[in-house]
């Protein structure tokens, strides 16, 4: 990989700089940023822990390697995208398919036109997704009328390349891709229960590795000036196929669909991954932004990232080399060494402190099954909340202002395999900050692992009683830290 100065590429330092105070000033939940023009890379960050080696979850940026995955598939003549889908899983079709399905395509599964089964899988019992896909019932309009996300589908896509080449699909894009890349070294693709790769979410690579990736794509299929990839599918696949728009708002990535790929203004096209995972590429300047993040919950969080991204970085792009700036190169360096993961803010204390401090509160029954709760506070800085629920003793320390890191108390998370549930006193790893808004003491519980997601626990005092508020963003864990109750000091 080439790296360089941001104005050796027309990109001012200073704009950069800007850029990241616009991300923490509105509290963006930011892990890393990449930011390339040509094959250069002018600017990465990490807000630590997190750093350029650390894999990191991509969520359903996967889809867009599925997509290359597919193209490939194609290119080596063992699918042709206008062919049924079911005709290469009869042994997945318990009785008479829908009949909106029987005529389904793979390109319009690469689009996302499909009929779109309600196909939420967490709560099924099924391991095989691709077996629920085709028998679960739900199917409601013909394919190839409205573009609906379709995460399961992109899920039988991935099944589908398996099945066709006999290789998992990691090992197929690494062979065909990655190895040439020079990339992907510590990456993996998760898997679902009955051992598929879970294809539509569960790709974990670092940083480098998602721009490696995008700057291919963006080539065309060529790297070092050898083409690892007939042109004609990417071309395809980065342009606008199907209008992906719900209503008439506007949001960053609702342009246009491609192949497994969000197209953006400017003729720009994106991977995207919930909590914002992003590979932004706009040819038009021969730009790459790349981030990870755990926005989960914040709605509205990937459209001001792309906002500010065009208004602060690309409407600034010169098309010369800008003169070098020795202090705000300097800034921009003190900024990003000093990167540390969000963390809540708010006030350092509370008179409330030393009125609850290692006091119990018990709960009646809850929905959270919450049975008590102690906070305990070793100083003013630090603390430790102490509860039981589901008859389990668990002890949570935090920071005030600050993240406390260290094993989150819940056991029996998946791991390897989304869903399935460990017996080996597995944790994940947490963040967890806390502060003070007067009478209430507010705890932010920050899931950093192979899996991420949040929660957020607001704890009120009034006399001798409290009220409990638990909201979560995760995926399929964090159970049970979503309701609300009453406690009363025993």
């Amino acid at each position: 990989m080439k790296f360089a100065s941001p104005e050796s590429v027309g990109i001012s330092s200073a704009h950069i700089t800007k850029f990241i105070n616009k991300l923490n000033q509105r509290e963006m939940h930011m892990h890393s940023l990449l930011i390339a023009r040509g094959d250069t890379i002018v600017h990465e960050g990490y807000w630590a822990p997190f750093n350029k080696d650390l894999p990191h979850r991509m969520y359903s940026v996967t889809k867009s390697f599925v997509s290359v995955a597919i193209g490939l598939c194609e290119e080596d003549g063992l699918l042709s995208l206008d062919d049924k889908i079911v005709d290469y899983f009869p042994d997945k079709l318990d009785g008479n398919v829908n009949e909106h399905l029987y005529r389904q395509t793979i390109r319009e599964m690469l689009t996302m036109t499909t009929t779109c089964c309600p196909c939420g899988w967490f709560e099924e019992t099924d391991p095989d997704r691709t077996h629920l896909y085709f028998n679960k019932e739900g199917y409601r309009r013909p394919s190839g009328t409205i573009w609906e996300y379709d995460s399961a589908g992109s899920q039988v896509l991935s099944s589908l390349v398996e099945r066709l080449t006999g290789k998992t699909l990691f090992d197929y894009l690494n062979e065909r891709i990655f190895t040439h890349l020079g990339t992907f070294k510590n990456a993996k693709i998760l898997k679902t229960p009955n051992g598929d790769s879970w294809g539509d979410s569960a790709m974990i690579c670092t940083t480098r590795d998602l721009y490696s990736f995008a700057r291919f794509v963006m080539d065309l299929g060529v790297c070092d000036g050898k083409r690892l990839m007939n042109e004609s599918y990417l071309k395809e696949a980065t342009k606008k196929q199907v209008d992906n728009r719900w209503g008439f708002h506007m949001s960053a990535f609702h342009h246009g669909y491609g192949y497994q790929i969000w197209i953006g203004e400017e003729n720009s096209f994106a991977f995207v991954g919930m909590g914002d995972q992003l590979a932004v590429c706009i040819p038009k300047y021969d730009l790459i932004f790349c981030c990870t993040a755990d926005n989960q919950g914040n709605e509205s969080a990937r459209d001001y990232i792309a906002y500010q991204l065009w208004d602060t970085i690309i409407d600034n792009l010169s098309p010369i080399p800008l003169s070098e700036n020795s202090e705000e190169k300097e800034k921009l360096s003190t900024l990003t060494s000093s990167l540390k993961l969000f963390a809540i803010q708010g006030s350092t204390d509370s008179p409330w402190r030393e009125k609850i401090n290692g006091k119990t509160y018990v709960c009646p029954e809850n929905e959270m099954n919450l049975s008590d709760f102690t906070i305990s506070f070793e100083n003013q800085r630090s603390g430790t909340l102490t509860y039981t629920k589901d008859g389990n003793k668990m002890e949570l320390p935090f920071y005030i202002n600050e993240n406390r890191f260290g094993p989150f108390p819940e056991l029996g998370y998946a791991r390897d395999k989304g869903r399935v549930r460990t017996t080996d006193g597995h944790k994940y790893n947490s963040a967890v900050s806390a502060t003070w808004e007067n009478n209430k003491l507010l705890v932010f519980v920050q899931i950093i692992d192979e899996y991420f997601g949040n929660a957020s626990l607001s704890f009120a005092f009034n006399e001798d009683r409290a009220t409990v508020l638990f909201t979560k963003t995760a995926e399929d864990f964090l159970w049970g830290y979503e309701g609300q109750c009453e406690a009363k000091l025993k």
